[in-house]
């Protein structure tokens, strides 16, 4: 029969491993759950399943800067846009929210695949407004491929 003590410290450690795997896993499971499948720029496609939530991300230097992101789907009927949503790098602005003007970080377009079929998803960053040939060189546009069966 293993001793109290013993089995207080087998207890302890078991408590740590399971803070541990949480920690560790929580935001894994939770980033999952709330932009399923991720593409980025070394993502050009994938495939997803008819009801399932995907995810574009492109990087954002935020609002203040000039960068002004926005998302359109060819054909549209094929999946919904549910949401867009800058992450920001910085710790701070997540806990206590950005300063005035925005900083930078991921802009996340959420979407969900309704029909089967491809959809060509592109983000469009019209620096600063597009105004000019500097702006407009600045500017710039991600494509992806997605498959929904």
């Amino acid at each position: 029969m293993a001793s109290p003590r013993r089995i207080v410290l087998i207890g302890v450690a078991l408590v740590v491993v399971l803070i541990a795997v949480v920690a560790v896993a929580g935001p894994a499971v939770r980033r999952n759950l709330r932009y399923g499948t991720v593409l980025d720029r070394e993502t050009a496609s994938a495939t997803v399943d008819v009801g399932d939530p995907f995810s574009v991300r492109v990087p954002d230097r935020g609002a203040s800067v000039g960068d002004d992101w926005t998302a359109s789907a060819d054909p549209a009927d094929r999946v919904a846009l549910v949401g867009d949503e800058l992450v920001s790098d910085s710790l701070i602005d997540r806990l206590f929210g950005a300063a005035n003007g925005g900083g930078g970080g991921t802009r996340y377009f959420r979407f969900d695949a309704e029909r089967a079929g491809q959809v060509t998803i592109t983000v469009t960053n019209c620096f600063q407004g597009c105004g000019n040939e500097r702006t407009r060189a600045a500017s710039e546009t991600v494509t992806w491929t997605v498959t929904i069966s």
